[in-house]
């Protein structure tokens, strides 16, 4: 094989691997592993990634922990990750010391494709207590990672975060999905 073969085979093999690692840092690309973390304050554990949310217990600091994956949400202290625990519960990052790499983020790595079926509050948690951080149209479409159960609004749970690098949530209530609905967080 002369060099411009091997030039090539590289070339693709090089893009190839910058593609993965981008695709791993990127928010939504799904945590490969589990991960480990110690609180450091008495932190509460909460039913969906929102101070908003159930309180379903605490753990006390300077315990360790194991962390799924994380999501963008309600800032706590300056700190917008929330960390799904491997009981599938969740707490604010704000409280967690990393123990080695931090956990990527969950879901799939891919979006998925909605439409808001009215005019739509994008906030900034899973919960209609949460901030207004921007809004979209009826009819707009939605760049979904994501779902977790979280407030229900006019009976469904479920609030879809969207693709981007910032605390976006939306009602899945009023949200039409364009083929496959997103994965679980």
């Amino acid at each position: 094989m002369g060099r411009r073969g091997v030039r090539g085979i590289v070339t693709v093999a090089a893009t190839a691997l910058v593609s993965t690692v981008l695709l791993a840092a990127a928010p939504g690309a799904q945590a490969a592993t589990t991960y480990t973390g110690r609180t450091t304050a008495t932190v509460n554990v909460r039913s969906a990634p929102t101070t908003f949310a159930s309180d379903v217990g605490t753990i006390g600091a300077g315990t360790t922990i194991t962390l799924r994956c994380k999501v963008f949400g309600p800032s706590v202290g300056g700190n917008s990750y929330w960390y799904k625990l491997g009981t599938g519960r969740w707490i604010t990052a704000r409280y967690v010391s990393n123990v080695g790499s931090a956990p990527g983020f969950c879901g799939t790595g891919s979006e998925y494709a909605g439409r808001a079926t009215v005019a739509l509050n994008v906030r900034s948690g899973p919960n209609t207590a949460n901030a207004v951080v921007s809004s979209v149209p009826a009819g707009g479409d939605l760049a979904l990672v994501c779902k977790v159960d979280g407030q229900a609004v006019d009976g469904n749970p479920r609030w879809y975060q969207l693709s981007g690098d910032s605390a976006a949530w939306v009602a899945a209530r009023y949200v039409t999905n364009v083929g496959t609905a997103p994965p679980y967080c």
